[in-house]
């Protein structure tokens, strides 16, 4: 057989080896069509332990929700009067994220559904401890302690959020597992701080040996002056905590997408 013949018979099985090689492409992604898959994740963050469920909205977009809660100890001396109690955390939780570039950048605007963060604490000033209500000092009765509750509800029960964050609990390019983080705030009016204290006192300045002389202690919550001062530490302590009305989000989680 003549070299050209040769030739034109191996041209056509090269071209057939060079036909049956895969063509390069794109990697393949994650089906996006609206609740086509499932994500779960475990958060931590500012209001306790949580978890977030996810499903696809569109191809950058997510529906999310979620709940957090946790319980934390508290002692605190406030103006002399001792502050034992407990800051629950309960939330539950829904947004959309909103990956503008098609990365891992989002933006999700949300709302709380249940916001159930409060704190309950018992207060209590031994006998001959002084204390400040109002701006005047006072002396804990030996014979009738001071003793009451302090209860602060956290805003509304249902309030707006926004946050941004890096990770999609939905990976698109593959692989079950991923790891998010966001920061934000939620809008949730303000706190509302309320104290109700019992027992006797005197006026520090009236005292003898640092305690009260016999006869002179004062019921707190029938006498008027004391109750006025009372009622304006408490308005001193709602101011502190206006502030928390936009409360922080903040949290890291770890998901898997079935």
């Amino acid at each position: 057989m003549s070299s050209s013949a040769a030739a034109s018979t191996e041209a056509p099985a090269a071209a057939l080896s060079v036909a049956a090689q895969p063509l390069a492409g794109p990697v393949p992604m994650y089906n996006t069509r609206p609740f086509s898959a499932v994500a779960v994740g475990v958060k931590v963050g500012i209001d306790g332990i949580g978890f977030d469920v996810a499903t696809p909205l569109a191809r950058k977009w997510n529906l999310r929700g979620g709940a957090s809660f946790f319980n934390y100890n508290a002692n605190v001396t406030e103006n002399g009067i001792g502050v034992s109690g407990n800051i629950y955390f309960r939330s539950v939780n829904t947004s959309v994220d909103w990956f503008p570039f098609g990365g891992l950048f989002r933006i999700s605007p949300g709302a709380i559904l249940y916001n159930g963060n409060r704190v309950s604490a018992t207060a209590s000033v031994p006998g001959g401890d002084n204390f400040t209500l109002g701006s005047v000092q006072y002396t804990s009765s030996s014979t009738s302690p001071v003793s009451g509750t302090f209860d602060v509800a956290f805003g509304n029960k249902v309030a707006p959020s926004l946050t941004i964050g890096l990770g999609n609990l939905l990976p698109r390019k593959g692989g079950h597992f991923s790891m998010s983080s966001e920061i934000g705030v939620e809008y949730i009016n303000t706190p509302v701080l309320t104290m109700n204290l019992t027992g006797a006192v005197c006026l520090t300045a009236s005292t003898v040996d640092g305690a009260c002389p016999p006869g002179t202690p004062m019921p707190i919550n029938s006498t008027p002056a004391i109750l006025a001062n009372e009622q304006a530490e408490q308005a001193k302590l709602n101011k502190d905590i206006s502030v928390l009305r936009v409360f922080p989000i903040a949290s890291i989680e770890l998901g898997y997408r079935f």
